[in-house]
């Protein structure tokens, strides 16, 4: 089930970031950060053009997804995450879909995202969902050396 963020669901997302994301991509520390910094700002802000969903499954937060606002006509997607045991099973597609659908009842024109290019799957899922890369740029995050890329989809 894709459900609405409540604020016990912080934690999860910081905590459940930071391990994936050092597990799989040895992201370090400034990682957490980067995600603490983000969620309060979205928490802070209490933007009703703003919004974080959670995937829970068996009463058990599974992964998310947020949208945040740009500018007045630009929407920018965050925080997604699947868990690696329910990769697979439709859940990263069901959040993107959330997430496109709330931006254009919102009145949001486009979207945009910012990834890795280690990402593949959920690069994969972009593409799926007619997102198109628009810009790359080399930066050193997360002390890695990271090749980040700017995605946009006109709603």
């Amino acid at each position: 089930m894709i459900r609405a963020f409540e604020l016990e669901d912080k934690d999860y997302i910081i905590n459940s970031h930071y391990q994936v994301f050092n597990r799989e991509f040895q992201y370090d520390l400034s990682f957490k950060a980067f995600i603490a910094k983000r969620v309060e700002e979205i928490v802070t802000r209490s933007d009703s053009k703003e919004q974080i969903w959670i995937v829970e499954v068996d009463g058990k937060q599974k992964g998310s997804i947020c949208l945040m606002k740009k500018d007045e006509e630009t929407a920018q997607l965050g925080l997604f995450l699947v868990e690696p045991t329910l990769r697979g099973a439709g859940y990263g597609q069901q959040l993107i879909e959330v997430a496109i659908n709330f931006s254009k009842k919102v009145g949001f024109k486009r979207m945009i995202l910012w990834t890795n290019s280690e990402l593949t799957s959920a690069r994969k899922l972009y593409e799926r969902n007619r997102f198109t890369l628009k810009t790359t740029q080399i930066q050193t995050l997360s002390n890695k050396e990271l090749i980040e890329e700017m995605w946009e989809l006109t709603l």
